[in-house]
């Protein structure tokens, strides 16, 4: 192998500025090496690509391989610009065999007057450089030539001596050279250096003492270590620094000790930048939770599409009856003209109610309530989990094959009343344990609680507006509440002046203002002996209007075909029975103060006794859609008692084992379907028409 050193002795000034005119050698510019494998020749040429040819001499002529001739003794002319220069170039060699001579050689070129070639084209920069004086490199058995592009060449051990050491001399000539014709440099300035090759920062992360910029190692004084709080640095120098500095981290000044000091078991060690990476995982988690809140509102809005469709299907229905029942009324009389009563028209024959199902829900627990929702399909009654166990929920029962399920529970005390939402999946519950909540039987879940100061016991929805419902309370008051308001009451209805619990109630939706009446939405409300209408005016503002009733009321309901008012009262000393009063609420246009009449259409007369505060309903005639039915629990009869409207007279009567507590008819799969709530059954009876 070959050692190359080379020394630049010295080096002049630049006399005056540079020319811009190219560099070029006196041989061809095609010529790039020397031919030196001439055994007979003892003269080396050294040949700087496109720069300049350097030769020495120690014998007679030799002739080059690109033809030009070097002189024994002489140097040949290098033509780079105006520059004035001397350089001292020693070159030496070791023979690969032990018995051969060093061959030394010393070239002095005095290149102090430069002739400039004005004709020939500057040839390119060469791409190879020799590692500068910095690098120190010690290149006993191989050169290593970086280019420009930082890659290494190495020099094959069957190169020849005199090639290699004129390809590495003409390199560094050339470089040199070049970089002197290109530079603009004043008067006062030097020629500079070449530049050197370093390696970039980023491959020395990870891989030095943050204290001492030196690498790490595996193992002696200056091993990888860690402190507690997980930067690296080299053990002899942070067992230095915390004897040296307070215990604190270089980096990040956290507390650290001596103690803390772990060493790190690692042949390589390189960080891995993840910011990219953890900010898109950042961004991919905020898509995911984005994409499943979209999907959350998806299936709401589907199911609020379905209800509403199916709501839309019904009003569709509703209005063909009623145009209908327009047609019939024209012609017929209405509801009390002519005799006078309603008990006046023959009975109407039509059909008969027969039992279909009944379910048993359970024998320890007790029922109380009975709500339906005809666009879900589905009815909920009030219920307790056990005689053991406490708790009370809702019973949830389809309508389409009278099936139970769940029981959700909602309270720790007796439901005293639930109310289904009219277009929604909320069930309203007011219970004794001074709460009112909200149940959506499709999560079977509690979404909402409202916290009272005394005990609810009845509760409604507003059929105007579907985001408020009334609360009656134990005291005698009524709250108002907004769904869209979770922390309490929007506001409290005017006080009755009696402090009776509020044990039934009723929402009256507007209706339509004719030229001699107005039909003003309110509430009515029942406190036994008295019952109160409350009207609405604007916004939360309300007007009452007190309506005396003989005898306890303890249920009321609502007609709205007809807006007749269904009240039943427990038996009073005047009259001994419990009564079913068919009323209507009158508001006059021309009178003064808003004055509301009451007024009595039709009684019904039940048994003698009512312990219970069992619940009666007005449901439509099957068999004729402008009449409707009177139906009532009758614990004296043990039985569901019905009574026509326009006759005035009892149609039907459903036997029952124990007292029925609620009643409603819905439409089912089969047709209109009465149901009846005891204390543990559901009892199921279909309408089937007469022939």
């Amino acid at each position: 192998m070959y050692n190359w050193l080379l020394y630049v002795m010295s080096s002049r000034a630049l006399q005056g500025d540079m020319s811009d005119t190219d560099v070029r050698a006196n041989s061809p510019a095609g010529s790039d090496h020397s031919d030196l494998d001439s055994s007979d020749s003892d003269a080396t040429t050294v040949s700087l690509p496109s720069t300049a040819s350097i030769a020495s001499s120690t014998s007679d002529n030799s002739t080059a391989s690109d033809g030009s001739t070097a002189s024994n003794g002489a140097a040949s002319t290098a033509s780079i610009g105006s520059v004035n220069s001397h350089f001292d170039l020693f070159y030496e060699t070791d023979s690969m065999s032990e018995g051969s001579n060093d061959l030394e050689y010393d070239a002095d070129i005095d290149i102090e007057e430069v002739d400039v070639a004005q004709e020939s084209p500057s040839p390119p920069d060469s791409p190879v450089q020799v590692l500068s004086e910095a690098e120190q490199l010690d290149v006993s058995s191989v050169v290593e030539v970086r280019t420009d592009h930082g890659e290494t060449i190495d020099v094959d051990e069957a190169s020849s001596a005199t090639g290699d050491a004129a390809a590495i001399v003409g390199a560094q000539c050339t470089s040199s050279a070049s970089r002197a014709s290109n530079m603009d440099v004043g008067p006062a300035r030097s020629l500079e250096p070449p530049a050197v090759l370093e390696k970039s920062a980023s491959d020395e992360d990870g891989t030095t003492c943050t204290i001492c910029f030196e690498p790490w190692a595996i193992s002696g004084e200056h091993r990888l270590v860690s402190l507690r709080c997980g930067h690296l640095y080299g053990q002899s120098c942070i067992e230095k620094w915390l004897r040296g500095q307070p215990s604190k981290c270089p980096q990040c000044n956290a507390s650290a000790r001596k103690s803390d000091i772990r060493p790190i078991y690692a042949h390589k060690l390189k960080v891995l930048d993840t910011t990219e990476l953890d900010r898109t995982t950042r961004l991919l988690n905020l898509e995911r939770e984005q994409h499943q809140r979209s999907q959350l509102e998806l299936t709401i809005l589907n199911q609020r599409y379905t209800l509403l469709k199916a709501e839309y299907e019904k009003l569709k229905s509703d209005f063909m009856d009623l145009r209908n029942i327009q047609r019939k009324t024209r012609s017929e009389p209405k509801l009390g003209e002519g005799s006078g009563s309603l008990g006046s028209q023959p009975p109407r024959p039509s059909g008969r109610f027969s039992l279909s199902h009944v379910l048993d829900l359970g024998a320890q627990t007790s029922c109380r309530n009975l709500a339906a929702s005809p666009i879900l399909g589905m009815l909920v009654t009030s219920q307790s989990q056990s005689s053991i166990f406490r708790g009370y929920g809702i019973r949830k029962v389809s309508t389409m094959d009278f099936k139970t399920s769940e029981l959700i529970l909602a309270h720790q005390a007796e439901i005293r009343d639930i109310a289904f939402h009219s277009h929604d999946a909320l069930v309203l519950t007011a219970s004794l344990d001074k709460t009112v909540k909200l149940v959506s039987v499709l999560s079977n879940s509690v979404v909402q609680t409202y916290t009272q100061t005394v005990e609810a016991w009845s509760c409604t929805w507003d059929q105007d507006n579907s985001n408020c419902f009334y609360v009656g309370s134990k005291n005698g008051t009524v709250s108002l509440y907004d769904l869209r308001n979770t922390t309490g009451s929007v506001s409290t209805l005017p006080r009755t002046g009696r402090s009776q619990p509020v044990v039934a109630m009723q929402h009256v939706p507007h209706g339509p203002t004719l030229a001699h009446e107005r039909s003003p939405a309110g509430l009515l409300i029942s406190q036994f002996q008295l019952c109160t209408f409350f009207e609405k005016k604007v916004g939360t503002e309300f007007r009452t209007h007190p309506i005396q009733m003989e005898g306890n009321c303890t249920s009321v309901s609502f007609e709205p075909n007809t807006r007749h008012l269904l009240m039943s009262c427990r038996p009073s000393p005047k009259v001994p029975c419990v009564t079913h009063s068919i009323c209507s609420l009158s508001f006059p246009t021309e009178s003064e103060n808003d004055f509301c009449s009451y007024n009595v259409v039709q009684v019904f007369h039940g048994g003698s006794s009512q312990v219970q505060l069992s619940r009666s309903r007005l449901c439509i005639d099957p068999s004729d859609v402008s009449n409707f039915w009177v139906c009532a629990g009758d614990e004296h009869h043990k039985a569901v008692l019905i009574w026509d409207a326009a006759s005035g007279k009892q149609v039907h009567q459903l036997n029952s084992d124990n007292v029925v507590l609620d009643l409603c008819a819905i439409e089912g799969s089969q047709g209109l379907c009465l149901l009846t709530l005891t204390k543990n059954s559901l009892s199921v009876y279909g309408w089937r028409p007469g022939q």
